[in-house]
């Protein structure tokens, strides 16, 4: 019996391990086929995807025939930035969140006046993109001039986005890099309480496109780079954008997204600004609409043994409770850097796993969440201090990557890691929750590029849209 041809659009996730691939009929984003495979990069990138193509093409209903290919990738270490800022709660904090909301991944952050000991780790770092912010408009323009000056000697190849005091950025630009490897952007601080983060993020985004992604030697076939778009982490940042915006019709909701993988923890938050209640007095930066922090020591693999420095008191307290001898835990950890494919081998391990999920989770979003203090002012009475984003009325969690999506226990790792929220903090307080099962949250973020309706329509189906 002859099978119905099907206009498909492939959406690829090359991952660092393995290489994620969904099929949706185009126009209408129903999903026909996932399936998964090694990422080959240690030959062509390529390789990986057609292994994962010839999986899906043969369960998926019908002749499903391919008419566009849309790809993120962070296969290769991901997209590695280095931000750069004078004031750590200021200027460096708001040019690393331009970085991170364009998928980057921070290897180095810096702030202050730019030494000897701070070229020597760039120059250890080697990022790929550097993110040069400092000074508002009109402000501390000479120590931002000694720092363009401190970079321009780093021995680094890097791609520059200068993103500091517009007064003497152009100035900037001429000192730190080539003509070719330099681009000036909207200052992303450019006063104080005041973010512009969306230039800095689109232009790191361009480079990583046009530059970085090809230097990666990752394949050499121009289908490839035809079809890579975005870093994986910026595709799940649209999906999570798109959840928030909601079903066509329907009220827009806030959400939070919980990416857990090997090496880190991502928390996406998309959020309606809304002024502090009266009486509490905010401090910091204001919290973004659109949101994703990074957790780089938080993983279930390579970044095992940080979860343990984290919470390690809670997680022996798990293992003792798993029959584990004291240090058992911490083995455990060291194997799982060690052995990142390794996969538990019976109850207790698997228990292990569910625990430092649990700490994982719990820890980052600790850190993605803001905080509310009481602070006694003398001869005043006591005031409120709130540092962050407000997520306490959160509706919607959603869990995705790992054991988030894949295990049974997901759910309850999540909901263990909300219980966890410590007093002061400003972290869900009874969402639901929803798990990511089929891992569409990327595919649809690339889809909506093309096709926003089909992108809801993705999400919707797998009961992630509301």
């Amino acid at each position: 019996m002859r099978r119905e041809a099907v206009n498909a659009i492939a959406l690829v996730d090359f991952g660092s391990t393995f290489t994620k691939l969904t099929i949706t009929e185009a126009g209408t984003g129903r999903l026909l086929a996932t399936a998964q495979a090694p990422t080959s990069v240690e030959t062509d990138v390529m390789e990986g995807y057609r292994d994962a193509l010839g999986r899906a093409l043969a369960q998926a209903p019908g002749t499903p025939r391919i008419v566009r290919r849309l790809a993120a990738s962070s296969a290769g270490g991901g997209l590695r930035v280095a931000a750069i800022g004078l004031v750590p709660e200021y200027t460096e904090a708001a040019a690393r969140q331009a970085a991170l909301n364009a998928g980057a991944r921070i290897v180095l952050q810096l702030s202050g006046r730019l030494d000897q000991r701070a070229v020597a780790a760039l120059e250890e770092a080697q990022p790929e993109i550097v993110l040069f912010s400092g000074g508002t408009d009109g402000g501390q323009r000479e120590q931002v001039l000694e720092n363009a000056e401190a970079l321009a000697a780093a021995r680094i190849e890097s791609r520059v986005v200068v993103a500091c005091n517009r007064d003497i950025a152009t100035a900037v630009a001429g000192m730190v890099a080539p003509r070719e490897r330099v681009r000036v952007v909207a200052n992303v601080l450019p006063a104080i309480g005041r973010l512009d983060i969306e230039p800095a993020r689109a232009a790191i985004h361009d480079a990583f496109i046009r530059h970085v992604i090809r230097g990666k030697g990752l394949s050499g076939a121009q289908e490839f780079h035809e079809a890579v778009i975005t870093p994986t982490p910026e595709a799940v940042l649209r999906a999570t954008r798109l959840l928030a915006q909601g079903a066509a019709g329907a009220a827009r909701a806030d959400v939070v997204v919980v990416d857990l993988g090997g090496a880190t923890t991502d928390v996406h938050a998309a959020i309606a600004p809304k002024p502090a209640p009266v009486g509490i007095r905010t401090t910091g930066l204001p919290a973004l609409p659109l949101r994703r922090t990074v957790e780089g020591d938080l993983g279930m693999r390579w970044s095992a043994p940080g979860a343990l420095d984290a919470d390690g008191e809670w997680l022996e307290a798990e293992g003792r409770a798993a029959g584990k001898a004291p240090g058992e835990v911490r083995r455990a950890c060291t194997r799982r850097r060690r052995e990142p494919d390794y996969l538990p081998e019976s109850a207790g391990e698997d228990r292990i796993d569910r625990a430092l999920a649990t700490a994982c989770v719990t820890h980052a979003l600790r850190r993605h969440c803001g905080t509310l203090k009481t602070v006694y002012v003398p001869g005043q009475g006591a005031d409120f201090e709130q540092r962050g984003a407000d997520l306490r009325d959160v509706p919607l969690v959603i869990g995705t990557g790992g054991m988030l999506g894949r295990h049974a226990a997901g759910e309850g790792v999540l909901r263990a890691a909300l219980e966890r929220r410590p007093q002061g903090s400003l972290a869900p307080r009874a969402p639901a929750l929803a798990l990511d099962r089929h891992y569409v949250l990327a595919a649809a973020g690339l889809l909506s590029t093309m096709d926003e309706s089909g992108a809801r329509a993705l999400l919707a189906d797998h009961g992630l849209m509301a």
